[in-house]
């Protein structure tokens, strides 16, 4: 039977079509009741079913991220505080920087392995819950760092009162006799404290991919287009109070020392110093276990956003069923393949390879070539290498997405700022390499452009002296330091009015350059150099120009993928940067410090760490590689400039460009008067519905 109208733009059917439409109608709205109820069930904050309506109206981005951005501070305090401490570690462990390289790359295995897998799957979970149990793991890798400390115990007697005649004076004499009969050996602690600190840093790098994976995606997601660049410099900003905050955390530590109720005799300008190193791993793991307690309570999206696209393609009569895991595997394949064929990602990719390569293993030496170069002790290094730099990076980071928020930028012109602030990081490293101190004077040994740099020479060959305990003296001409007084031939030693002099040294120099006996005075002769200030204010402005593009970096990566491609996108970056950068920067960088030490620490038949470095050959290599890594960066980054025009959608919302149509699977509403049915479309005018169609397809449309 046919339908009729009967005017006012309605139609009378059949009973029987009315009960199939009225069945039809009725499981749609049960289907679209439980999808909104699991809509409204995903924006509410709270666990389990303890949600209280209190509770709700902290579900906003800004707390979200405030605590992300205080929990991205104690992550990031974790990593500079490790390189803050990694001489003090290497001289307490005694090992060197080849393995010190070994420890910090450890933490890399779990971005490649896992980093696409957590970028995929979690975008499909409960991401705030992810991040909580992410931050879980940050704080357990910082107990187990401390670990050694709690296990071995602190050096509170130091191995050098064996091999000194004078029991309260912790150094080496120059005594044949004594000295041949003196060395000890225990059992070395090194492989098992290095097996702790890379078990540390695994569960570390675990830590981390989920972080940063998963909350950057989560942040852009939770806010408009229009805004994200506002937020991302935000929270780029405030992470690097993370950086800035372990160099201060390092130095504060560092100046007690290793049992903080233990006095070892010497301050912390002396070599053989020993800071507390773990205290700073204890309060950074209890201030991660904070911050990651009110992650567990966000909602799952929050109110106002649109429904993810995993839900989004649910919105049917009947829901589709979940897809087994080898699908799931199938469709990350394929978005794999989608991101392999998108060349401004793979050139962007390459260019933060090349800057992570450079700048990375830069800043990580940059304490110990403070050490080195400007005579300043770990303290005094952290606290210059870290806060100095990163307070212009901030305020670098915070203007640049203030300038894209204000005046967004087309991609060309983005794109080319990004070029153009990169280059000041190359400059900045070229001029670094150009400030240097007057290097040590160290009368008596062989020449550093030899092929051999020796501490022996005829006169003290007879002491025996060895390189296990570095205490530098000055001679009696002012300038001239000795490794130790063994190596100046000192055999006696007093202490008048606090002041420590060595006497009967038979290997010093007088102004002269010639050799006779006198006496030394403990510590470095005096030659204080000038540079410092000029070199930290200049890395200091050329980290403040350069990082003015990291919100941009952070956009292109964003926005040239498609949005269902962001967080494995951002998980794929996570494995490509710890395979090409993370990974090797540290071995680069390893080798490069150990090529230039004149001095290692050796006993037992055993080298440990570095004493001395040929500062001229530290400072060329590690700013030279640093600026050819920075250089290439900037390379790629022409080619991203060139094909910058591909870039779309910077700052528009999908949802407020395109209103989807209405079809019959939205909302409806039924209305029965005296056996006339009309179906009318939430929303619609009276005048401008389409009656519901039966298979037939017997209803004609207005």
């Amino acid at each position: 039977m046919g339908d009729e109208k009967k005017g006012d733009g309605l139609y009378t059917i059949s009973p029987e079509k009315f009960s199939q439409s009225t069945a039809a109608l009725t499981e749609l709205s049960s289907t679209k009741k439980n999808l909104q109820d699991d809509a409204e069930e995903d924006t509410k904050c709270g666990l389990g079913d303890w949600k209280p309506q209190w509770l709700q109206k902290l579900a906003t981005p800004k707390l979200f991220l405030f605590f992300y951005s205080m929990a991205g501070l104690a992550q990031g305090a974790q990593f500079t505080y490790l390189v803050g401490c990694m001489s003090t570690l290497e001289k307490r462990y005694a090992y060197d920087s080849k393995k010190s390289g070994l420890v910090m790359i450890s933490d890399e295995f779990p971005p490649i392995l896992l980093g696409a897998l957590i970028g995929y799957f979690g975008g499909l979970a409960h991401r705030p819950r992810l991040l909580a149990f992410g931050l879980l793991m940050g704080s357990l890798s910082c107990f187990i760092m401390a670990g050694p400390y709690f296990i071995y115990g602190p050096k509170s007697v130091d191995n050098v009162q064996t091999i000194s005649k004078y029991t309260t004076v912790k150094a080496q004499f120059c005594d044949s006799d004594f000295n041949a009969v003196q060395e000890s050996c225990g059992k070395s602690i090194a492989t098992p404290v290095l097996s702790i600190f890379v078990l540390s840093n695994l569960v570390k790098g675990l830590a981390s991919v989920i972080f940063y994976t998963i909350g950057t995606a989560y942040m852009d997601d939770s806010v408009k287009k229009n805004n994200s660049s506002v937020y991302l410099g935000t929270l780029f900003s405030l992470r690097l109070l993370g950086p800035t905050f372990g160099f201060l955390l390092s130095s504060l530590c560092l100046s007690f020392y290793e049992d903080p109720f233990y006095d070892p005799g010497y301050s912390t300008k002396d070599p053989r110093w020993i800071g507390a190193w773990w205290l700073g791993f204890i309060i950074l793991g209890i201030a991660i276990f904070i911050f990651s307690i009110p992650m567990v309570l966000f909602p799952k999206r929050f109110p106002g956003k649109k429904l993810p696209s995993e839900l989004k393609n649910k919105k049917e009569t009947k829901p589709e069923p979940p897809k087994s895991p080898i699908e799931q595997l199938k469709d990350m394949g394929k978005a794999m393949k989608r991101l392999g064929k998108n060349p401004i990602l793979i050139c962007h990719y390459l260019g933060g390879v090349f800057r992570l390569n450079g700048l990375i293993g830069y800043y990580v030496l940059l304490p110990k070539y403070m050490e080195t170069q400007f005579r300043q002790s770990a303290s005094v290094a952290s606290l210059y290498s870290g806060p100095a730099g990163l307070v212009g990076m901030i305020f670098g980071i915070f203007l640049g997405g203030i300038a894209i928020r204000k005046f967004k930028p087309r991609p060309r012109v983005m794109t080319g700022g990004i070029v153009f602030a990169e280059c000041f990081s190359f400059l900045a490293l070229i001029i670094c390499m150009m400030i240097t101190c007057p290097v040590y004077q160290m009368t008596g040994t062989s020449s550093v452009i030899q092929p051999q740099f020796s501490l022996n020479n005829t006169c003290n060959t007879d002491c025996l002296c060895s390189t296990k305990v570095y205490t530098p003296v000055c001679g009696p001409d002012g300038k001239s330091t000795y490794f130790s007084p063994c190596y100046a031939g000192c055999q006696g030693y007093n202490k008048t009015d606090g002041k420590e002099v060595f006497t009967d040294c038979k290997c010093v120099h007088d102004e002269s350059g010639i050799i006779r006996v006198g006496e030394a005075t403990k510590g470095y002769c005096n030659s204080e150099c000038q540079w410092l200030i000029t070199f930290v204010v200049v890395l200091c402005v050329g980290k403040l120009l350069s990082s003015t593009s990291r919100v941009a970096n952070a956009l292109v990566t964003l926005r040239c993928v498609d949005p269902k491609d962001k967080s494995i996108a951002l998980g794929a970056l996570s494995g490509v940067f710890s395979l090409l950068a993370f990974i090797p920067y540290p071995l680069i960088y390893g080798a490069l410090t150990d090529a230039s030490c004149l001095v290692w620490e050796k006993s037992c038949g055993k080298t440990g760490n570095c004493w001395i470095y040929d500062s001229d050959k530290f400072r060329y290599l590690l700013h030279g590689v640093s600026a050819g890594f920075v250089f290439l960066g900037c390379v790629t980054d022409v080619f991203v400039f060139i094909l910058s025009p591909r870039l779309k959608n910077l700052y528009d919302d999908d949802e407020e460009e395109k209103k989807e149509p209405m079809t019959e699977r939205d909302e409806v509403e039924i209305i029965s008067n005296g056996g006339i049915l009309g179906v009318f479309k939430t929303g619609v005018p009276n005048n401008s519905f389409n009656p519901l169609k039966d298979e037939e397809k017997t209803s004609t449309p207005l």
